[in-house]
């Protein structure tokens, strides 16, 4: 989402705003867009979804290193802040052979560089799913490993 601060000028010009797809475009904006951002700050400050985000992502950063406690030297460097976590295996052929092992047992993850798994999950995301996907994706490393 973006945006911009303008002068009455910016009528006098084709913008986005008088001309469709005129500057529009990932980084654009438009009206509909600016609506639907400002919704969704409201419901992340309505629902406390910045604070349940620190919460659960706290208990996903433990369970994440209780992961790499599980495969000590295979599972390393757990790290995250909020919701935004990830860890690291051996290398890039273990990396492909887990993250489509984990997507096997219904998690979705993305894979990061040469050797990272990480997570970026919807601020709904609760303990109790966290706990859901950290058993799946235990059982899916040990079919790696």
């Amino acid at each position: 989402m973006c945006g911009i601060c303008a002068s009455d000028r910016i009528d006098e010009v084709d913008s986005v705003f008088k001309v469709s797809s005129r500057i529009n475009s990932t980084w654009g904006g438009n009206l509909v867009d600016m609506v639907r951002c400002r919704r969704y700050v409201e419901v992340i400050e309505e629902d406390g979804l910045l604070a349940q985000a620190t919460r659960v992502g706290e208990h996903l950063l433990a369970r994440l290193g209780e992961l790499a406690a599980l495969f000590p030297g295979k599972v390393t460097n757990p790290r995250g802040r909020g919701l935004f976590a990830a860890f690291d295996l051996e290398d890039h052929d273990t990396q492909k052979r887990a993250i489509n092992t984990i997507a096997e047992h219904g998690v979705l993850a993305l894979t990061s560089g040469e050797r990272s798994i990480r997570f970026r999950p919807a601020l709904t995301l609760t303990t109790a799913e966290v706990d859901e996907a950290m058993g799946q994706i235990e059982r899916a490393l040990v079919a790696v490993f």
